[in-house]
Formats: structure tokens, sequence, C-alpha cells
């Protein structure tokens, strides 16, 4: 299954988008949600293509004596484990992986500017001197190479990161779980490629699918009930004056602690915990914990909060 707190964020945006609708249409919501969802898969192929095509690119382009061309990096150790890298090469002629490469959305060769300026940032990275002087037909290092690669571009890139955001507007949610998947790919390709495994972005996409739809219907169709509920416990404060976004993760808690048997309180707790304190203010996080801590103290007392499965019935 996709990590469930990046599906809590893919609900999210769309019960928050649904909000801000003039027409708050449940279909068109859902579909936004289902879109966003597979658009991970995407993102990964899009991420994975980018050397291959940056391979291509260098090769096709690069001319030692063209000044223009030229990066600190004097040695070469660049331009050779970029136009010959071996672990790459297995991947894209690998019948189970040579899809992928294949099958991007985004055309990264059309962007020859950028992948120049994308190349001259490598040659001049840090970590690319352990490289050097290094043999670049030897496999284990081709791997290592295009491993510490894509986590530079992913963790490290400024521009590579601007770029994907231009892309992709979801990107910031989706980068860690897309490398963790890269990695994931590269750790099972040995130098006789028998044992490449293409990791699916999700193991039962059906269920996470169900999961976020289902997550998605409560919050919007009890939205007035759990507004209600949480305004009872907050006299101080005017409905009005809660930040929406602090409302609407709440609310999705609520849908969680009555609606979820099999979720245990203390991980839908914490998981809204952490999305507050990325996509709302300082204080929301505090504040959201002791409104949500009374109304699941009281959803208790009234039978309300029904965990079932082992470890799960407190």
């Amino acid at each position: 299954m996709l990590n469930r707190r990046l599906i809590r964020v893919k609900v999210l945006q769309a019960v928050y988008a649904y909000h801000q609708s003039e027409v708050k249409d449940l279909r068109s919501a859902k579909s936004f949600l289902k879109k966003s969802i597979h658009g991970i898969e995407d993102t990964f192929i899009n991420i994975l293509q980018f050397p291959y095509d940056l391979f291509h690119f260098v090769k096709t382009n690069y001319n030692p004596a063209d000044k223009h061309l030229k990066v600190k990096n004097e040695s070469g150790s660049v331009f050779n484990y970029l136009s010959d890298n071996k672990c790459l090469d297995l991947l894209v002629n690998n019948p189970k992986s040579k899809e992928i490469f294949t099958s991007s959305s985004y055309n990264w060769n059309k962007d020859s500017d950028f992948l120049f300026m994308i190349y001259k940032q490598i040659g001049e990275a840090d970590w690319i001197q352990k490289f050097e002087n290094e043999d670049s037909n030897d496999f284990s290092r081709s791997h290592e190479f295009l491993t510490t690669l894509y986590k530079y571009l992913i963790e490290s890139s400024e521009d590579f990161n601007i770029k994907m955001e231009e892309i992709n507007i979801h990107w910031h949610d989706e980068k860690i779980p897309v490398l963790k998947s890269i990695e994931k790919l590269l750790k099972s390709c040995t130098e006789d490629g028998g044992k490449v495994e293409v990791p699916l972005i999700s193991k039962d996409l059906e269920d996470d699918l169900e999961y976020s739809e289902k997550l998605l219907e409560l919050t919007t169709k009890n939205h007035s009930e759990y507004e209600e509920l949480i305004a009872k416990r907050t006299p101080e404060w005017d409905s009005e004056r809660i930040a929406r976004i602090d409302l609407y993760i709440m609310i999705m808690a609520l849908a969680e602690f009555m609606e979820f048997p099999s979720i245990p309180v203390k991980v839908t707790l914490n998981e809204y915990l952490e999305l507050a304190k990325i996509y709302s203010t300082p204080q929301s996080s505090k504040f959201i914990n002791g409104i949500l801590d009374k109304l699941l103290n009281e959803l208790k007392k009234e039978g309300k909060v029904n965990k079932q499965g082992r470890g799960l019935i407190e």
C-alpha cells in the first residue's frame, strides 16, 4: 500500500479543493483524488527516466574541446559515469524494467538548457569527488554513482526541485516516497540482472483508493456534524476564526476515529498532528492536539470509537 500519510495528504488536498469550489461536487472531488493518487506513479517514472535522458544528452552533445561545456571536473569522471553507466544500461535493457524508460509522460529532452545546467551542477558537486580516478566500467561503482545521483537530485538540487514543482504541484509531498521506490529498485539491481524488481508504488492500489475515497466521502458528508462537535469544545473560538486547514484536519481525524475500526487512535492522532505541523501554522499542532484529545475521550465514553483487531482494543 501507499504510505498512508501521503494518502491523507491527497485527501486533505481534495477536501480543501472541494470546500474552495463554488459548486460542491463530490464526484469531481473523487475524480481529483483518484487522479492525484495515480499521478504518483507518473512522477516515479518521470524521475527514474531523467538520468537516462540526461545521459543521452551528454553523449549526444558533449565535446571536451567546447569551453561552453566545461565543468570543474577536468578528469572526465562525470562524463564517463553519465555516458556509459553499466547499472543504468542494465535497467534500460532488462525485460522487467525497460518499459518504464519508454513510458514517461514528460519529455526531458525538450529542455536541453535545463539538462546542461544539471550536468554542470553534478560536475561541480562535492559528492562527485569520491568517484574521481575510479573505474566507471566497474558495475558496483556505476551502481553507487547512479544511486547517489538520484538522491542528490531529489534531496539536494534546488534547481531540479524547482523544475519538478513546475511539472507537478504535488512534488513536495511525493518526492520522498518516490526516492524510496527508486532506491528499492536500484537495490535489486545486480550485475547479472536476474533479481531486478520494479517496486509497485502501491501493493494494493484498490485498497488505497477505497480508503482514500471513503475518507473523503465521510469528511465531506459529515462536515457540519463534526464541525459542531468541534465548536462545542472551543467556546472561546468562533468557528470562522479557526484556520480552514485546521478544521479540515480535525474533521478528517474525527472520521477516522469513528469510521475506520482498523486504524489505531494513536496512529490517527499522530498522523494528523504531523499534517498540521507541515501544512498549517506553528501553533496549530498544539491547538489541534488539545481539541482532538478532548473529543476522543468524550467519544469513547459515548461508545462512538470502536476499534477492532488485535492490539487495537483499548
